[in-house]
């Protein structure tokens, strides 16, 4: 988050608005089809944690390399599929200047290379947190997390073009999922057996088919709105909604690295010590709150004079209500998190998947609404009130899970 406060505005200078928000699409497209692995990193997560817990990893190997075997196939049909769409995101969908549409093209061919990386790379973190070894996907997140704002920012000293910048975070992707290869390899060097169970790889479908569409539509519920405000009004005006967006969602990595981790301790615990799964449901959920509610109240009560420091006057004025609806829904989503996975955890994927079915078509109503009503502002409005009502149902089943 400090690097990208710091990286965003020359980013922003010598870019331009128009590339930028583009820029802003890329890594969202990213980190969307990195989910598109059919649910099997969260179901290795899942499945390897579980099977410690029960202190039985004998031929628990073969399942994790098969598994991820069909991941690394499932980002080459992804990858595949945004190289096919290019030409028609690029020259049909979005409304982008003609100076900027080949480079752009390019670009989404080097985004379509960096999508198998993504997704094989969120299966061989789901193998890393099942084991609970948070160090190493700790030595991996954060420098890449820091190069997707440096290795654009590097490429900007020789050029601004879309293409090569896409290009330099092809190769941060390329090193990253390298890394969590040989890690893996290494962290599962001592499970014995390589006797092959075709029920667990089955039941691992089971389990992902429900996280798949979650994945799918979730991401969308997020970022679909970047989408409709760069087709329906421009792709010029992108960068006021997504930038702020940005920056706070940045803020909910302190509550996702702790939900990461109570996953794989409430899948862990969950068939043998249900007291302790619900101790640490309300504890983390309180931690959520404390660390969560002073950002958000700050981020809305000095919204205006954040932004105006940070990207100029001109900017904030046209962002800082933005970023006052964003900061109560990142509040919110944040709090929503625990739950979640807690659900998740106690195997019950498919409650997850249709609550984000019935809110989907809702949430693009309201969407449609409120940019209509109010622009840029709707937006940001659509998001948070998607946000409330996720959150109020997942508090529900969770509730009659615990109680069960």
């Amino acid at each position: 988050m400090l690097i990208g406060i710091i990286a965003i505005p020359p980013l922003i200078q010598g870019m331009g608005v128009e590339r930028f928000g583009l820029l802003s699409i890329a890594w969202m497209l990213v980190g969307y089809f990195g989910l598109l692995d059919m649910g099997l990193g969260r179901a290795l997560t899942q499945k390897v944690a579980r099977r410690i817990g029960l202190n039985d990893t004998n031929n628990l190997k073969p399942l994790i390399w098969q598994a991820l075997g069909i991941i690394a196939l499932l980002g080459i049909v992804g990858g595949s599929a945004l190289a096919s769409s290019a030409h028609w995101l690029t020259y049909d969908l979005f409304k982008i200047t003609s100076d900027y549409q080949e480079e752009t093209l390019k670009g989404l061919y080097w985004l379509s290379l960096t999508i198998p990386l993504a997704i094989l790379s969120t299966g061989l973190l789901g193998v890393l947190e099942g084991q609970q070894h948070f160090g190493w996907t700790a030595l991996v997140r954060a420098p890449l997390g820091v190069l997707m704002f440096v290795a654009p920012l590097i490429a900007l000293q020789w050029t601004a073009s879309l293409d090569w910048i896409l290009l330099s975070l092809f190769l941060v992707r390329l090193i990253a999922c390298v890394f969590l290869i040989l890690i893996t390899i290494h962290c599962t060097k001592s499970y014995n057996g390589w006797q092959n169970n075709p029920e667990e790889l089955k039941s691992l479908f089971q389990y992902g088919g429900w996280i798949t569409v979650s994945n799918i539509i979730s991401p969308m519920m997020v970022y679909f709105d970047r989408f409709y405000i760069a087709a329906v009004l421009s792709a010029a005006v992108v960068a006021f909604y997504t930038t702020p967006f940005d920056l706070l969602t940045k803020a909910l990595i302190i509550p996702f690295a702790l939900v990461g981790v109570m996953f794989a301790s409430f899948s862990k615990d969950w068939l043998h010590d249900r007291a302790k799964v619900k101790k640490q449901f309300w504890l983390s959920t309180l931690i959520v709150i404390a660390i969560m509610l002073p950002f958000s109240l700050l981020s809305a009560l000095f919204a205006k004079q954040g932004m105006g420091l940070w990207l100029g006057d001109a900017f904030a004025e046209q962002s800082y209500i933005i970023v006052q609806w964003l900061a109560l829904g990142v509040f919110i989503n944040a709090i929503a998190m625990v739950p979640f996975a807690l659900i998740q955890a106690s195997g019950r994927s498919d409650i997850t998947a249709k609550i984000h079915l019935v809110e989907l078509p809702i949430y693009a109503l309201v969407l449609w609404m409120l940019v209509d009503m109010h622009g840029l502002t709707g937006a940001a409005m659509a998001w948070t009130l998607r946000a409330a009502i996720d959150t109020l149902a997942l508090w529900f089943f969770a509730s009659k899970s615990l109680k069960s």
